[in-house]
């Protein structure tokens, strides 16, 4: 069984001239993701699910790929990734758009490693992501999220986010969120919703330390809500 292979698909199209009316016909070329590039939507989806999904680094790709004697620079692969990005904007947008309409969204952030360029050092970016899921209410709608990057953690980026956002939003004590609680914002209202898994979190820290009948009974209630 082969579970991973290349293959070349060689294109011929001919050329015929008429002698009468001079002029040349060829059949148009088959279309590809990226305008006169050679990589078809499988590898495409190969090379994007590599980086994404399983976490793999554009320059480990290229070794691997150059182990099947298949030379595909990381510049070549990186290329190739902003050309999907690209493709791929209008799916992101609509994923957006169905996340932040439905009037309430779970908000939560989490650090990520970034690649600083010529060091081989790495930063601490940030990964926010926005959750639709009203399962848990009886809704039908299927859950979705959102995934917004920055490259540190400061308040504007959640505002900007979020800025046409209005309904419910359950978050954690981060301060960055307060802006966009404020009753005077131009964009719509959002009304806060504290998050039980972030309170409960601290009582159950104080519960491993010092165990009492007060902190059993809070997380008892917690579980209950």
């Amino acid at each position: 069984m082969i579970r991973c292979a290349f293959k070349v698909i060689h294109t011929e199209r001919e050329k015929h001239a008429c002698k009468q009316c001079d002029r040349i016909v060829q059949a148009l070329a088959p279309s590809r993701p990226i305008e006169r590039g050679i990589a078809g939507p499988g590898l495409l989806a190969r090379v994007m699910a590599a980086k994404y999904l399983e976490h793999t680094p554009l320059y480990r790709q290229s070794e691997i790929y150059a182990r099947q004697v298949v030379e595909l620079g990381r510049s070549v692969l990186a290329g190739w990734v902003e050309a999907c990005c690209r493709l791929m904007a209008p799916l992101e947008e609509a994923l957006r758009h169905y996340v932040l309409r439905s009037g309430k969204v779970h908000a939560d952030d989490t650090p990520v490693p970034v690649l600083l360029p010529g060091n081989k050092k790495t930063k601490t970016g940030r990964l926010w992501a926005y959750v639709r899921d009203d399962r848990n209410a009886g809704s039908l709608q299927p859950p979705a999220v959102w995934f917004g990057y920055s490259p540190e953690r400061k308040g504007c980026h959640p505002q900007a986010h979020l800025s046409d956002f209005s309904g419910v939003l359950q978050a954690d004590a981060y301060a960055g969120f307060n802006e966009l609680y404020k009753p005077d914002r131009e964009a719509g209202r959002i009304t806060e919703a504290a998050c039980w898994a972030h309170a409960r979190r601290k009582i159950h820290d104080v519960h491993v330390r010092t165990p009492s009948a007060t902190t059993e009974e809070a997380l008892h209630r917690i579980g209950e809500l």
